[in-house]
C-alpha cells in the first residue's frame, strides 16, 4: 500500500510540473532466453543445463510528461523454459516450463528517438510444470522482479508509433516453496530430495520486446494562464 501511494504521488509530482500531459496505449509482444538460476543445479555433475526461450504478449498504458518522462504500465502473460539434459542415463533428464501474469510497472527516460526504462515487475504464477507433470505446489505463488530495459523508435508519427526494445529481468526472491526445496526442486525429478547446502532459484529473462503504440490524447494549455484542456491526436 505504501508502495502505490508514493507511486501515485510520484505521478502527480511530474504532472503538476509538466507543460503537457500525455498518454497513449498499445499492444507488445516479447521473445528470447529465460534461465532459472540455482547454484547448486549448476554444479550438477550429470546436468547440463540449456538456454531455452520464452515467449509474452499483452498490452500497455503510458503516462506521458512532456517528451522526457513517462510511466508505462504492461500487462502481459509470460510463458518461460528452461531444460537440463544428462550425460549419463541412469538419470532423469529435466524441462521446467511455467507462465505468468505479469504487471511491470516502469519509469521510462526518453531521449530523441531512444528511451531506457526501469522499475519493477510483479508475477502471479499461472502454471509450473517439471517434465511435463504439474508442479505448480513446489513454487511460490508470486514473485517480483527488477527490470532494466532500453529502447528505440522504428517508425511512427505523434499518433501511432512502433517500437523495439530490450529487457532484463531478475527475480532476487527464491521462486521454490518450502515443499518444493525439500523435494529437490527445480531439478526434480532427477532429484528428489533437499540439497545438504540449499541455494536459490531465481529466474533470469531476457527478452527483445515489440511495441505498437496508439497516442490518446493529452492535456495541454491553450493560451498563458488557462487551465488544461484536453485534446485528442
Amino acid at each position: 500500500m505504501k508502495k502505490t501511494i508514493l507511486l501515485l504521488f510520484v505521478i502527480f509530482s511530474f504532472s503538476l510540473n509538466a507543460q503537457e500531459l500525455w498518454f497513449d496505449a498499445g499492444i507488445k509482444g516479447a521473445w528470447g532466453p529465460t534461465l532459472l538460476i540455482n547454484n547448486n543445479a549448476m554444479s550438477e555433475s550429470y546436468l547440463n543445463q540449456q538456454v531455452n526461450t520464452g515467449f509474452g504478449y499483452g498490452a500497455k498504458f503510458a503516462i506521458n510528461f512532456g517528451y522526457i518522462h513517462g510511466f508505462t504500465f504492461d500487462l502481459m502473460m509470460n510463458s518461460a523454459h528452461q531444460s537440463y539434459e544428462v550425460t549419463d542415463v541412469k538419470y532423469t533428464p529435466v524441462d521446467v516450463k511455467w507462465k505468468t501474469y505479469d504487471l511491470y510497472v516502469l519509469y521510462r527516460l526518453y531521449r530523441t528517438i531512444n528511451y531506457m526504462e526501469i522499475g519493477p515487475k510483479f508475477s502471479k504464477v499461472a502454471s509450473f510444470r517439471n517434465n511435463d507433470v504439474d508442479s505448480k505446489q513446489f513454487y511460490i505463488d508470486s514473485y517480483p522482479s527488477a527490470v532494466l530495459g532500453f529502447g528505440w523508435y522504428v517508425f511512427g508519427n505523434k499518433a501511432f508509433t512502433g517500437t523495439l526494445g530490450i529487457r532484463i529481468e531478475y527475480a532476487f526472491n527464491d521462486i521454490l516453496s518450502q515443499e518444493g526445496k525439500d523435494n529437490g526442486y527445480p531439478v526434480n525429478p532427477y532429484k528428489t530430495e533437499p540439497y545438504e547446502n540449499y541455494a536459490t532459484t531465481n529466474p533470469l529473462i531476457a527478452q527483445l520486446s515489440f511495441e505498437l503504440n496508439w497516442g490518446l490524447g493529452y492535456f495541454a494549455k491553450t493560451a498563458c494562464g488557462e487551465r488544461k484542456h484536453f485534446f485528442s491526436f
